[in-house]
């Protein structure tokens, strides 16, 4: 399916992955894009975080079956399909995103920023005691969580739209220069 400028942004959902499903899907999406697309090695792609990290999976819904000639089952009004094309990792106890990916055939629609909201807003709303080890209180008295990530180059600006900032020098990573970014996520009051 390759979408075009102007497509219409199929319906979505993105949740923390609960289940073995849902992670292995998560990898999939990874492998298809850092390994497959952009040529990193496999042996580094699940590493030592993957067990104590969240990871968000989007998934767009299409009918199921598909409503077409060609298929043989009879469509069901209202059924629908879940298909993982999108995924971001964050590791609460290091306030670390990574491992942010979109299939390439998904990437017009904004499932990026989509993904990188979940996981910020699930680290303004603490939903994990474990973001409690990174919290700090600023000078204005605000409480927020430090998010740190490591920016392939090409991406620094869009992150940059979504408030992280460069800080350090280029370093390079699995290959690549990569650049690492930080943002203070201001975490809202559960009262």
């Amino acid at each position: 399916m390759a979408a075009s400028v102007g497509a219409q942004r199929p319906r979505f959902r993105v949740k923390v992955a609960a289940s073995q499903d849902e992670w292995e899907a998560c990898l999939d999406v990874r492998m298809e894009v850092f390994v497959v697309e952009q040529g990193f090695s496999a042996d580094d792609e699940v590493d030592q975080y993957d067990p104590i990290s969240r990871n968000f999976l989007l998934v767009v819904e299409s009918p199921s079956p598909p409503d077409t000639a060609t298929s043989s089952l009879t469509p069901v009004e209202g059924g629908t399909t879940s298909k993982p094309v999108g995924t971001v990792r964050l590791t609460p106890s290091l306030g670390k995103v990574s491992r942010l990916a979109v299939l390439s055939d998904y990437r017009v629609y904004g499932f990026g920023r989509e993904l990188m909201r979940a996981a910020m807003d699930y680290a303004r709303t603490l939903q994990d005691d474990e973001l409690t080890k990174v919290v700090r209180s600023r000078e204005d008295g605000a409480t927020v969580v430090p998010l740190k990530l490591h920016s392939q180059l090409q991406v620094i600006p869009w992150y940059q739209k979504l408030g992280f900032k460069p800080e350090g020098e280029l370093f390079d990573e699995d290959g690549a220069p990569h650049q690492k970014m930080v943002c203070e996520v201001e975490v809202v009051s559960s009262a």
